[in-house]
């Protein structure tokens, strides 16, 4: 909307201003108002057109343009954030909901091992030192999930500003896409490369404003013939070119031309500032995203390892040479790790769809 308003003024800006009519009595005598005692007495009609300087109005009407160029690109960046920021939401949902369950299963499991406990003391074992461990961890296994319900409140609460309801929709599919390092393929690169343009656009304005503005001004005056057609002659009309010149360029253009000119040179200053610190913040973006993702790898090793011991705990147990105790620990480690491991998905998520929504076109491409 912002873009299409600046086209409209862009086309505005054309457009030369409206004509001035003018209506009115010349020459009238004040101490006996008539149009038939004095010759110079007439009725006049006019017409005054401004004519500014169509270099300085082309000018105007281009810097509207590139605003309105910008405006595009912001809000393609706009929109891309905001697909980073509902993607970003889902994975943190999904996580938090993963987690809550995992923590209940340790509690179930807990609480198994208090009834283990319990029975091994009754058959003569010293479990007592296991019992107060088992409370501590459960205590801090109850925190968490109070930090967590805590946390799905505040991702609900951010749904319903992003989109106006909690979505009940899958989490898309996110790729690690690849950047090829060029800082001019970055959205925030782009726009302050626009903002010099802008400021180029902003020095035509002030070169042109060095030129003549022009004007017409036409004028007919109806004469009277008097009483008893005494006064001979016709009618007369008056027509004017208009000009003006740049006498205190010094003081007043000039000076706009150089204010224009320090503009850009800040516009410059800034891209090669903003150039810098999007390269090295993408590159803190990749490699906390690709850290994440080797995390997984890592966690979904000590996973797999992790059941494989329990299996083999489980069947121990089920032989009689091993406890119970042994494989609902181990269990609860298991339990540990996974929570752990939609940790680092969330993360991996997040980090791959916000170092992609800063790259122009990274989320057409993610959608093929």
């Amino acid at each position: 909307a912002q873009s299409d308003a600046l086209n409209a003024q862009a086309a505005g800006e054309l457009g030369l201003p409206d004509p001035v009519l003018s209506i009115g009595v010349d020459n009238v005598p004040i101490s006996d108002p008539a149009f038939d005692e004095f010759l110079p007495t007439s009725k006049i009609i006019g017409l005054n057109q401004k004519i500014p300087n169509p270099v300085l109005l082309n000018a105007k009407s281009e810097r509207f343009e590139q605003m309105s160029k910008k405006s595009l690109v912001m809000a393609d960046y706009m929109k891309a954030r905001m697909r980073f920021m509902l993607t970003s939401q889902l994975a943190a949902y999904k996580s938090v909901k993963k987690q809550k369950e995992l923590i209940k299963r340790q509690l179930d499991f807990y609480s198994e091992l208090e009834k283990t406990f319990e029975g091994q003391i009754e058959s003569g074992g010293s479990q007592y030192q296991r019992f107060s461990e088992i409370d501590v961890e459960r205590a801090e296994a109850e925190r968490k999930l109070n930090d967590l319900d805590a946390r799905i409140s505040a991702i609900k609460a951010e749904f319903v500003r992003l989109v106006e309801e909690v979505p009940d929709v899958d989490l898309p599919k996110t790729i690690d896409a690849k950047w090829d390092n060029n800082p001019g393929s970055l959205y925030p690169v782009m726009l302050a490369s626009e903002d010099i343009e802008i400021a180029q656009k902003d020095i035509g304005i002030a070169d042109a404003a060095f030129l003549p503005n022009f004007g017409v001004n036409a004028v007919y005056k109806q004469r009277e013939d008097g009483r008893n057609n005494r006064f001979d002659g016709d009618d007369w009309f008056s027509l004017q070119a208009q000009i003006t010149i740049p006498l205190w360029a010094s003081k007043n253009q000039k000076p706009k031309l150089e204010a224009a000119q320090a503009k850009e040179r800040s516009a410059k200053f800034s891209y090669d500032e903003i150039l810098r610190q999007w390269t090295s913040q993408m590159m803190m973006l990749k490699s906390a995203r690709d850290a994440a993702a080797k995390n997984i790898t890592v966690l979904q090793d000590k996973d797999w390892a992790m059941k494989k011991k329990i299996d083999a705990a489980q069947r121990n147990y089920e032989a009689g040479t091993e406890n119970l105790d042994s494989v609902l620990l181990a269990k609860i480690d298991r339990l540990n790790i996974q929570s752990q491991l939609s940790i680092v998905k969330e993360m991996h998520i997040s980090k791959s769809a916000e170092f992609n929504s800063h790259i122009i076109g990274a989320y057409q491409e993610n959608s093929k």
